[in-house]
């Protein structure tokens, strides 16, 4: 990293993240001052904003039916915002068919690229607390001078140095007391998001990719030695991983993941840590039944909360149709009464608030114990919106598992399947390879670059106290090999002409509403 740094700036992102930049690319940009609140968003930047969630949400929910229908019997637990934003950095680099399956999938309009880029950046500065550049360099150095303490304590335990051990576990604790009270004081929650692009120190990289994605995203770029030294690169990546994502993803990247044709990896992680609003009693946790299926049940931890009133309530029919639940009802009636909730083809839902209520948690439970995958498969982003929208506060008995899962997924294939096909296709292996003539300024069969593969891992620990998650994805682009080189068919893009000089049919038409609005055909006609 010594020598890295000599040729690295340092910038602090428009959303308050301090890290790396290539110099000379770093000079063509000015970003928004760090730690400064943004301004109100004029009409254009609302419609931007509006246009990358409806794209974002899209893609989650058909994201998440597709990971879901792989297996029904396990958990599942991804951050589509995560991928949806490695993915459209990705997609900057794409042309033609493989910029249309792109989009297609992450549901950008056509020729609305830059839109989607604009409103990504409005999302990122949304989400993530506003915090001061002084107070975000600390609490970076405080969790480095943790994480080396701790570490030092490890080993000194180990060589049976107790007292030395103590001394510095005892400075562990101090600054981790700093830390904690840092990261109090600058939000009610913690939220970290960084990006990150990994460059092979000697690819002819387009310029513009990169000013094209920083202002956005605060996207850093690190050029690197993936030709000679794949293995400390893949290194290098995991630990930038593992320090954003507050020590929770560790080898994101396995052995092999990068070798000596890797070009380019663009990386996302995502660190969330949030208390709750009204904590549960640990006290009140107990092993009780949780019903797997209609034959199997096993005990879990299940946390209680008796007339909790920080949560939002709604019930639905078995289509999805509002259920009125009553605001009162007889005394003779329990609370349990099946009258009382929607048919075995429904499901409740309960928004959870953490501190500052900015966040939330949204639990959706079918009525049925075999009611999800149904559900699953119906679910449309728009009608989850819905939905939530139709939630109300009211005061709720409250009982949920208390577990933690790890989950890490190789979704080139499944990206495939919803359509990105050509953006992980070896060029030169067909004639319908990918196509990132964007990435590089040269023409060279060598550099011409593919998607080898996508990989996502996240955390997520939900307990009394509240909720931490983290997710990396890594996208990761490869030159084809020489094999590929040597079978390439002897093909060039093929473009169209199109000559209006017969009689021809035309209308005219509102895409908004998909209305026609004028209809004829041209024969032509005598001067």
């Amino acid at each position: 990293m010594k020598a890295l740094n000599m040729v690295l700036a340092v910038l602090i992102c428009s959303w308050g993240l301090s890290q790396f930049l290539v110099a000379e690319e770093a000079a063509k940009i000015k970003p928004q001052a760090p730690g400064k609140i943004a301004k109100p968003l004029s009409a254009e930047g609302r419609a931007d904003r509006a246009a990358a969630l409806q794209a974002n949400g899209q893609f989650a929910i058909e994201l998440y039916q597709k990971l879901a229908q792989t297996d029904q019997v396990k958990n599942v637990f991804v951050s589509p915002f995560s991928i949806s934003i490695a993915l459209t950095m990705a997609t900057e680099g794409a042309v033609d068919q493989t910029l249309q399956q792109m989009t297609d999938v992450l549901h950008i309009p056509t020729g609305d690229l830059a839109q989607i880029h604009r409103g990504q950046g409005h999302l990122l500065s949304g989400v993530i607390p506003v915090v001061s550049p002084e107070v975000t360099e600390r609490i970076a150095r405080l969790r480095e001078e943790l994480k080396s303490v701790n570490a030092r304590t490890a080993v000194l335990n180990k060589s049976d140095k107790f007292n030395e051990a103590q001394t510095s576990s005892e400075k562990g604790r101090q600054l981790a007391n700093e830390l904690n009270s840092l990261v109090r004081q600058t939000s009610t929650y913690e939220l970290q998001i960084a990006n990150a692009l990994w460059l092979e120190k000697s690819y002819p990289i387009q310029p513009n990719f990169i000013s094209t994605l920083m202002p956005s995203y605060g996207t850093v770029a690190f050029p690197i030695d993936f030709k000679s030294r794949p293995e400390p690169a893949r290194t290098e990546i995991n630990e930038w991983i593992l320090l954003h994502t507050n020590d929770r993803i560790r080898d994101l990247l396995s052995s092999g993941d990068i070798t000596d044709l890797t070009r380019l990896v663009i990386t996302n992680a995502v660190f969330f840590k949030g208390d709750w609003a009204e904590p549960f009693k640990p006290s009140a946790t107990q092993l009780e039944p949780f019903q797997q299926s209609a034959s199997q049940t096993i005990k879990l931890p299940m946390m209680h909360q008796w007339n909790s009133t920080t949560a939002s309530y709604g019930a639905f029919g078995s289509s999805g149709e509002f259920f009125p639940t009553p605001n009162e009802i007889k005394i003779e009636l329990k609370d349990d009464d099946p009258s009382l909730y929607p048919d075995a083809g429904g499901h409740t839902i309960l928004a959870l608030d953490y501190q500052g209520s900015k966040l939330e948690m949204i639990l959706i439970v079918p009525q049925s114990v075999e009611g999800l995958p149904e559900l699953e498969g119906s679910l449309k982003y728009e009608t989850l919106q819905q939905w939530i929208h139709s939630l109300k506060r009211r005061t709720v008995n409250l009982s949920l598992p208390k577990y933690k899962l790890e989950a890490k997924y190789h979704l080139r294939e499944t990206l495939q399947s919803l359509g990105m096909v050509r953006a992980f296709e070896e060029p030169g292996g067909k004639p319908e390879a990918a196509q990132f003539d964007k990435l590089s300024t040269s023409q060279k069969f060598e550099n011409r670059l593919y998607i080898t593969n996508l990989l996502h891992k996240t955390y997520v620990d939900v307990s009394e106290v509240g909720t931490e998650a983290a997710a990396a994805t890594a996208v990761i682009f490869a030159a084809p090999t020489s094999a590929a080189l040597v079978e390439r068919p002897k093909t060039r893009p093929f473009v169209p002409i199109f000559k209006a000089n017969k009689p021809f049919l035309f209308l005219i038409r509102d895409r908004e509403t998909e209305s026609i609005l004028f209809i004829g055909r041209y024969v032509g006609q005598k001067v």
